[in-house]
């Protein structure tokens, strides 16, 4: 028997708005933050766009599908992985996809992972991690009140792993975690399609990430050679597989926002999981039951200095650290800390955060080839040097006034 287990993760940042924009305001209350930082137009118009080609319709099929193999053996079922920033989107500018996805919940047939609220690096920052257990609570608390079940399963941003982040993932009392099928981590006999464990003794679920961006990348490009791609293919190729657990994960937005309809990949997902069940030794699970299901077959250890991600050929942290505009910004984030924290201020403290969410670094890579074709379509700045002055300059400017506010006072802004 191979476990079959489809996670799905969405997540649109707060966008920020141009320098010229934001005015020269000495005295801002902080209560002004978010309409002088962020483009709140521009996060509406990005977010009714991708709900109306990717979070209603693939989120209306997934609903359809679940109903149709419920009550059959082998039910239909997978995972979301839904950022904070996202889910507030969706309160703010659509709560029908709120709804929506409370219907996939109540169906009992969807897992929602956990991850950072703000979809931010702070799982990289030192020290005590204070920060990333606060955002990690945040999220998960989200989770439950929407959904009404709390995650048990972690997925860090990006899938950012090491032997540390595991540790403090289990310290939060997670039951495991999902990351990259990363080939170094891999070597000799190993596949991803296995559950492995942390050092720490953390259950880990690896990401087949070839399968996964078969359908997510590859898809629709007439010059693979696997084109056109039918559901009946793959599910062939999954039940030629021997091993545990496939984990085909991918971005929710590739189903009809990056991957548009008529490529034909709805007709896809919605053939896909009748193709699957035609083949009796392969089962769909959830990423808690393939867990408590599976047993661990080794330890996988990813040094701190080390960090593997879901991102780019490398694998790694050079998505949003890989040069010095993008160093600079995070260690001007992490150096924040302290200052914004002294404000004892929730909007200091909110806007610091919506300012880590990793899409902002991610913007500033100078990376050449298909890896900064990608970077590029992202971002909505038009430019990695635009990109970083609105950065630079919100960080700068939210800093200046949280050391104002501390030395005046709190009736100072």
């Amino acid at each position: 028997m191979t476990l079959v287990t489809f996670f799905f993760f969405a997540h649109q940042p707060f966008r920020l708005s141009a320098y010229e924009q934001r005015g020269s305001h000495r005295d801002l209350a902080p209560e002004k933050f978010y309409d002088t930082y962020f483009d709140d137009t521009l996060n509406r118009q990005i977010f009714h766009r991708v709900a109306e080609k990717c979070y209603y319709p693939a989120s209306r099929l997934l609903l359809e599908l679940i109903r149709e193999h419920k009550d059959t053996e082998k039910p239909f079922k997978f995972a979301f992985g839904l950022s904070g920033t996202l889910l507030e989107q969706a309160q703010r500018y659509d709560p029908g996809v709120i709804a929506l996805w409370q219907e996939l919940a109540a169906t009992g047939c969807v897992e929602f992972t956990g991850e950072t609220y703000y979809h931010s690096l702070s799982s990289l920052f030192p020290g005590d991690k204070t920060e990333f257990h606060e955002q990690c609570r945040l999220h998960a608390d989200t989770i439950e009140r929407l959904f009404g079940r709390r995650p048990t399963v972690f997925r860090n941003t990006e899938c950012l792993y090491n032997d540390s982040v595991a540790w403090h993932v289990q310290q939060m009392g997670y039951q495991g975690i999902i990351t990259e099928g990363v080939d170094w981590v891999l070597e000799g006999w190993r596949s991803p399609d296995f559950v492995y464990e942390a050092p720490c003794g953390l259950p880990v679920l690896l990401r087949n990430y070839r399968l996964s961006d078969d359908i997510a990348y590859r898809f629709p490009n007439r010059h693979w050679d696997q084109w056109p791609l039918d559901a009946e293919k793959f599910a062939f190729w999954l039940s030629t597989n021997t091993d545990m657990n496939v984990l085909l994960a991918m971005d929710y937005e590739a189903f009809g926002e990056h991957i548009w309809a008529d490529t034909g990949i709805f007709d896809f997902l919605r053939n896909l999981p009748g193709a699957i069940k035609r083949h009796p030794q392969l089962e769909f699970v959830t990423p808690t039951e393939a867990i408590h299901r599976l047993p661990r077959v080794g330890t996988i250890h990813v040094h701190d200095f080390a960090t593997i991600s879901w991102a780019d050929k490398e694998r790694d942290t050079s998505a949003w650290l890989g040069n010095e505009m993008q160093q600079f910004a995070f260690e001007e984030i992490k150096r924040m800390e302290k200052p914004i924290r002294a404000t004892g201020h929730p909007e200091f403290l909110r806007t610091w955060r919506l300012l880590q969410t990793s899409d902002h670094l991610y913007y500033l890579s100078t990376k050449a080839l298909s890896d900064g074709d990608v970077h590029q379509y992202f971002s909505a700045y038009g430019s990695l040097f635009e990109a970083f002055i609105r950065l630079q300059t919100a960080l700068s400017d939210l800093l200046h006034r949280a050391e104002r506010y501390v030395e005046q006072g709190s009736s100072a802004p």
